[in-house]
């Protein structure tokens, strides 16, 4: 039974290791991938310091029911080397001061110019799940934090142009913000 046991804790192990060598896939939904210093604020002023930023701005309650809340959220891109056409965006595991949320896949493309600021055309859509709005709620009634934290990756699929050159590019974007508590 021992022997049992000890074999299945390698095995497990041996799997969790596997597991986190692997490398990030080359292409995803046909676009190459692109490592890219971008930063995510959500201030006012932006350093030209990355090659690209991203301004988050305030969510803005959008509906409310039995199935969960939506909220939509604004955001501005920019880049002070690249210009291009952005195709759509993805996102991936978001989580909201520890609570998961979905957020749509974003389909308006749009185009940004080096060196001025482009604006979303339409606010992504937030989903919280009413399970997770108890939680949230729960968590706020407990230990109410003045900063909320924002994590999760954003996929930029697009064309990119650097030096005359066109790239189809999907950049990996992590996020891990805080934003102010929009309760207190």
């Amino acid at each position: 039974m021992r022997l049992t046991a000890i074999f299945a804790g390698l095995l497990f192990v041996a799997f969790i290791s596997i597991a986190s060598g692997q490398k990030p896939p080359d292409k995803i939904r046909g676009y190459k991938v692109y490592e890219a210093n971008v930063r995510v604020v959500t201030a006012p002023s932006v350093s030209n310091d990355a090659d690209a930023w991203i301004r988050i701005g305030d969510p803005k309650l959008v509906s409310a029911g039995l199935t969960g809340v939506t909220f939509e959220i604004g955001a501005e891109i920019g880049s002070p080397n690249h210009s291009g056409n952005v195709d759509y965006l993805t996102f991936s595991d978001f989580h909201i001061n520890g609570v998961a949320v979905e957020i749509e896949e974003y389909n308006h493309p749009f185009s940004f110019k080096k060196d001025v600021a482009a604006a979303l055309p339409a606010p992504a859509r937030v989903f919280v799940s009413s399970t997770n709005v108890a939680r949230a709620a729960y968590k706020e009634l407990v230990e109410s934090k003045k900063d909320w934290a924002v994590t999760g990756t954003v996929y930029v699929f697009g064309k990119f142009k650097k030096m005359g050159f066109t790239f189809k590019r999907v950049v990996p974007v992590k996020i891990d913000i805080r934003i102010r508590n929009p309760i207190n």
